[in-house]
């Protein structure tokens, strides 16, 4: 009987250590604050983004791709690049790097060079991502067919 207490101490205070608190954490703004264009398919996108952390961790945004699609056909692809630490308990700015493929060249054409003129609620987002604490632990996240105008409230 001790050691049947025993292990469901070590497990309470365990599992009550590790506890994140994931739920606390809340996306104030995103914005994009650099594109470097490489070729006419490639491209380099920083954004920042302001983050109130109230997890019990330093969290990092470790890796991030997926596609970015208009009427369900794969417009782009992103990944990761670099990402800056989310400190614990406080409210902060940082900044992510992504590198960007344009998988379909004639659709960009269709719709018109000027950016500022396309309707974000045409593009939606398939995404796969990892955020690491500073102890170590993940948590994947997963979307699917999110618009990308909803993003931020879906965060």
């Amino acid at each position: 009987m001790r050691r049947f207490w025993l292990i469901a101490l070590v497990t309470l205070t365990a599992l009550s250590t590790g506890c994140n608190r994931y739920s606390e954490i809340e996306i104030v703004s995103v914005k994009l604050t650099d594109i470097k264009i490489h070729s006419t398919s490639r491209a380099e996108v920083e954004v920042e983004y302001i983050v109130k952390n109230g997890s019990k961790r330093d969290l990092t945004l470790s890796g991030a791709d997926g596609f970015l699609t208009k009427e369900r056909v794969n417009f782009a692809q992103f990944t990761l690049m670099e990402s800056e630490m989310i400190e614990r308990g406080a409210t902060t700015a940082s900044k992510a790097r992504f590198k960007v493929e344009l998988l379909d060249p004639l659709s960009l054409f269709s719709m018109g060079l000027n950016i500022n003129s396309w309707k974000m609620s045409d593009f939606e987002i398939d995404a796969r991502g990892t955020i690491s604490n500073d102890r170590g632990s993940k948590r994947t996240f997963k979307f699917k067919n999110l618009p990308l105008e909803k993003m931020l409230k879906r965060f």
